[in-house]
């Protein structure tokens, strides 16, 4: 005769999948949007201090060898405002780019993109290749011209756009990031991931209180 099922075997068997769910590398990535959503707990939110945890969790959660972010400033003009994982030098550089709206479409003169969602979009070195002033930008640039061997291969001067869209599509600014640390193109689940941290950051920039 089949036995019952106590309250206390319930709750023990709730309390181990939930720890085992807890410690699964796929759960532990939700952590990200739990420490970014601290923020709004603040007396008053600081979106500088924000946009920077962001991409030292992006960096770490994602083994990304680079993230920068980039917004909006009062003069309509889109700069980066952090990094995490460039190099001094390289990171200079990047900061005195200025961009306008209109560089962020799928093509411009300059760029051409890839679209990955409505979001997200990739930009490969083969398409995009940087003159000898554009060199310095890039964290490695002795591995510049590089043969992509395999369609998962990251070569130095890939990098992917997330973009951080406000109401009616306004945008507000970008996440900018590079391969994984062992040479491979970022995940479609770390750039899910991603989306929602823009979702996040999106939220902070037009809070009543938030201050840059």
């Amino acid at each position: 005769m089949a036995g019952y099922a106590d309250a206390d075997s319930v709750k023990r068997r709730m309390r181990f999948d939930y720890l085992k769910v807890k410690n699964d590398p796929g759960s532990k990535s939700l952590e990200v949007f739990s420490q970014l959503m601290l923020h709004f707990q603040k007396p008053q939110l600081s979106v500088m201090d924000m946009i920077q945890e962001a991409t030292a969790l992006i960096q770490r959660q994602f083994r990304l060898r680079w993230v920068m972010i980039g917004l909006r400033e009062p003069d309509g003009f889109y700069r980066y405002l952090v990094n995490t994982g460039m190099r001094e030098d390289a990171w200079a550089r990047q900061k005195a780019r200025q961009y306008k709206t209109e560089d962020f479409e799928l093509t411009t003169a300059n760029y051409k993109a890839g679209e990955i969602s409505k979001l997200s979009r990739v930009y490969l070195e083969e398409e995009n290749l940087l003159g000898k002033n554009d060199e310095g930008v890039v964290n490695r640039p002795a591995m510049l011209r590089a043969r992509r061997r395999t369609d998962d291969d990251i070569l130095e001067a890939d990098f992917v756009d997330t973009l951080i869209l406000g109401a009616n599509d306004d945008l507000l600014g970008w996440i900018e990031y590079s391969g994984t640390v062992t040479g491979k193109i970022p995940e479609a689940m770390t750039i899910r991931h991603i989306e929602v941290v823009s979702a996040i950051l999106a939220g902070a920039l037009v809070s009543p209180g938030s201050k840059i």
